[in-house]
């Protein structure tokens, strides 16, 4: 069942309440769906981020990757980069979130570098993949993360 991205934050915002967040989500759906309004939204629920400064690369302990511009993938380095980056220490009451825009744009090589993350996420960190067709993501991706599909 398809969800409005109001209705996906109340569900997120009552698993927070209850201590249930899952340490990964795939929000797919097409695009004008609002999965980056969504990605924005929990990023301020858990960690208190501007919603307006999570896609600038500008909010604290918010970690992006999206496709590089020349050639419109998303390479190991930035998911390597996006990993030591989450290493780091997050402040007190606040969760290190990485955003990975355009999932099922990243190269296979890139792509099993993050499973690795994905089996062993690291403390007090939350991982968002944003994908308009998850179903090229690679099996063991998508199972590795609750999905919440927005409806157009």
């Amino acid at each position: 069942m398809a969800l409005t991205p109001e209705i996906a934050l109340e569900y997120l915002r009552s698993a927070q309440k209850r201590n249930r967040l899952a340490h990964a989500y795939l929000f797919a759906g097409a695009a004008g769906s609002g999965k980056k309004r969504l990605a924005k939204n929990f990023a301020h629920l858990v960690n208190g981020a501007a919603p307006n400064e999570v896609f600038t690369g500008s909010a604290p302990n918010v970690h992006l990757a999206a496709p590089a511009l020349k050639i419109r993938r998303i390479s190991i380095d930035q998911i390597r980069e996006l990993e030591h980056a989450l290493l780091m220490r997050a402040p007190e009451h606040r969760r290190k979130v990485a955003i990975i825009r355009d999932a099922d744009r990243l190269m296979p090589q890139a792509a099993n570098a993050f499973l690795k993350t994905l089996e062993e996420p690291p403390n007090n960190s939350l991982l968002l993949l944003l994908s308009t067709i998850p179903e090229v993501l690679p099996d063991t991706i998508r199972s590795r993360c609750l999905t919440l599909t927005l409806s157009a």
